[in-house]
């Protein structure tokens, strides 16, 4: 006879396993645990070598009264089968289907697979749901009725993110994520760690993230509270050992004043812990990354996207110019911290000079690290709407490391991953970068975390 149980929460990310925790999925297991006094399992499938029979095996084992899946584009055709199959198996189980995808999505996510959809940011709508039983009257959920989407309004944003509980590592084997967390190692040591969100938010019109963002986590930018964001590093070092962390958040120095407080009360609290931050590059004050330094901030990323300012300003709506990037690295280096490009190649009309020119920036930089994305129009972004008639390949089928979502004309499929991988070779196996390659492949500890990352792009 199969074990009762409540709640069972999936991560469906079946390709390029990372140390990075599912953040979202455990936001909302926090949140059932303290406010029904639910402990839902969880399961992140990108730890399974099987993950279609892990699942299986799991259901036949234990009944669930809900299950919920949380899922970006990238996500939604494993999405789709684990629904599947959960219909057979149990029949009777409610399936709940949150994230990026649902939320840009919806008429893509049928009804005869799923239960509930939970549009936007889930934490309340989740618990308003469980807590009824059913989604009528639920803000932020659609429910099925006779096969047919069922539509409540929107749920406002939650004004005080502090009232949200710490996201719970403490219900999924954190050491398995501290072991491939690979994000500071390029300060030169192998850094156990995990992401944070301080804020959520973002005031930028970017094409290729907004609106989509805005109608995830609304349009206004909502901090935590310094103290808020201290207690959870400490219960983060006390009871898991972390050396660091990154702040996920889109650009964490959008506010000067409130970055200020937060750095001198991590200072004042003597963590003992590195970090990383994401940073526009208009925003790179230097009086912020100084007082950040002192509370442990050893990198930053920085979106530089393009070379050509057309493309980054015209068709990307980044609305930096070179001076401004370059100011910030400059800036940056002069306080002795790590930088991470992150550049993008492939976007609509680009030509392969410029493709080329975006390749070439990025050695002549000071960058310790790079990423180069290929440009993917995700669903309902400024770039989706306006290039919609120049996507050859299906929403479910993106893969920005890998994939290039346009129709062939000047860039092609082959093209772009050969200037991507050619882009990688020739910043990596400079004299100085392969020295530093060559240390993180002698060091037993950072073998298999770049082994991650070369899996991206290889």
């Amino acid at each position: 006879m199969k074990k009762a149980k409540e709640f069972l929460l999936i991560s469906p990310r079946l390709k390029y396993p990372t140390g990075d925790v599912p953040l979202g999925i455990l936001y909302l297991a926090s949140s059932l645990r303290s406010r029904l006094g639910i402990i839902p399992d969880i399961v992140d499938l990108s730890f399974s070598k099987k993950p279609f029979a892990e699942i299986k095996e799991r259901l036949r084992e234990f009944q669930y009264q809900w299950i919920g899946l949380s899922a970006m584009i990238t996500m939604a055709r494993a999405s789709k089968e684990l629904a599947r199959m959960i219909k057979t198996i149990q029949p009777g189980a409610k399936i709940i289907l949150g994230g990026p995808h649902p939320t840009t999505l919806p008429e893509q996510c049928p009804a005869e697979l799923f239960d509930f959809l939970a549009i936007g940011e889930a934490e309340e709508s989740l618990v308003e749901l469980v807590g009824k039983g059913t989604g009528e009257g639920v803000a932020g959920i659609w429910f099925k009725r006779e096969d047919q989407w069922s539509r409540n309004p929107p749920r406002p944003p939650i004004s005080d993110l502090d009232r949200i509980p710490f996201p719970a590592f403490d219900l999924i084997e954190l050491d398995r994520y501290l072991q491939l967390w690979f994000q500071l190692d390029t300060i030169g040591e192998p850094v156990t760690g995990v992401n944070l969100m301080a804020t959520r938010g973002c005031p930028h019109q970017c094409s290729f993230c907004q609106p989509t963002l805005e109608k995830l986590f609304g349009r206004k930018l909502r901090k935590r509270t310094p103290d808020n964001i201290i207690e959870e590093l400490k219960w983060l070092k006390d009871r898991f050992r972390i050396q660091g962390f990154n702040f996920m958040d889109d650009t964490l120095v959008v506010d000067p004043g409130w970055c200020r407080e937060l750095a001198r009360k991590m200072a004042e609290a003597k963590l003992g812990l590195v970090f990383g931050c994401n940073v526009r590059a208009d925003l790179a004050d230097r009086e912020v990354l100084s007082a950040l330094k002192e509370a442990g901030l050893r990198k930053i990323y920085i979106g530089i996207e393009a070379f050509s300012d057309r493309i980054r300003n015209e068709i990307l709506n980044k609305r930096i110019d070179r001076k401004e990037i370059e100011k910030s690295v400059d800036t940056a280096k002069s306080l002795g911290l790590k930088i991470q490009g992150f550049f993008m190649i492939g976007a609509p009309g680009e030509q392969r000079a410029e493709v080329r020119d975006t390749l070439t920036y990025a050695r002549k930089l000071d960058l310790d690290d790079l990423t180069i994305n290929i440009t993917t129009p995700l669903p309902r972004t400024y770039l989706y709407e306006k290039f919609q008639d120049q996507i050859a390949v299906a929403e479910e089928n993106f893969d920005y490391y890998r994939r290039y979502a346009f129709r062939e004309k000047e860039l092609s499929q082959r093209w772009l991953r050969k200037a991507q991988v050619i882009g990688y070779l020739r910043f990596y196996l400079r004299a100085r970068k392969f020295l530093e390659l060559a240390g993180w492949l002698l060091n037993p500890r950072m073998l298999r975390r770049t082994w991650l990352k070369l899996k991206r792009v290889l």
